[in-house]
């Protein structure tokens, strides 16, 4: 899609301050490439998360932290760094990253903080397939924020041709919502992970069925983490 160049940054210095010294010293370099804060309901608490550029084009790389911090001391109370490289389908800029602080209850007690991932840049012109909106479930659990889910939400397949430079390719779009199912043998929710698919073509042609078809995928947390029912 289509970013706005004007970055969202929440230019509350205690916030940067903040992430910047999160973690392992020394306090992180560069400049905010993207930053988003937003309450996280049910809680007094603020989810925050900043990636911070590192080096030059084409070895540049990002440092990233999510937190989630007591606004009013700054006080970091959970958090997660991860670094990007940049290469084909990875770059960082304004709205790459999203807080998804949708009432994501995992288990008795247990909430997640959603974060939502897209390249910034342009992607590559030829490929078989892509994928976009990368939705991250994170849990608290003591000084950190742990990954218990990710998927692409958005994603796309050439059946012919390729996407984006091939005009007569048939793409398979598919896009996902996550939805809170029952509760599974761990004692935590399964998640519905619920699929409109559709196919597209070139116009008139009418061997394409191009009706939306929905699916359902079940993912049952086991251990660490949420995997797919077979």
């Amino acid at each position: 899609g289509v970013h706005s160049m004007v970055p969202r940054l929440p230019r509350e210095p205690g916030v940067e301050d903040a992430l910047r010294k999160r973690h392992p010293k020394p306090a992180i370099e560069g400049e905010v490439a993207d930053a988003q804060c937003k309450p996280w309901p049910g809680s007094r608490l603020l989810a925050a998360v900043m990636a911070f550029e590192q080096g030059e084009s084409p070895d540049r790389r990002w440092t990233a932290v999510l937190a989630l911090l007591d606004p009013a001391t700054w006080n970091v109370r959970h958090s997660q760094r991860f670094e990007i490289e940049e290469d084909a389908i990875n770059q960082v800029g304004p709205g790459s990253f999203r807080l998804d602080t949708a009432p994501y209850a995992l288990g008795p007690g247990v909430r997640a903080l959603g974060l939502r991932y897209d390249n910034f840049g342009p992607g590559p012109s030829a490929a078989d397939g892509s994928q976009s909106n990368e939705l991250i479930l994170f849990v608290p659990e003591g000084r950190h924020l742990r990954p218990v889910l990710g998927t692409a939400m958005d994603r796309a397949r050439a059946l012919t041709g390729c996407l984006r430079s091939c005009p007569d390719a048939i793409v398979e779009w598919a896009s996902f919502k996550l939805a809170i199912g029952p509760r599974g043998p761990s004692g935590w929710n399964d998640l519905h992970l619920i699929a409109t698919v559709q196919r597209d073509g070139p116009e008139g042609d009418k061997t394409i069925d191009r009706k939306p078809q929905r699916h359902r995928l079940v993912y049952r947390y086991e251990g660490r983490q949420y995997k797919p029912l077979s």
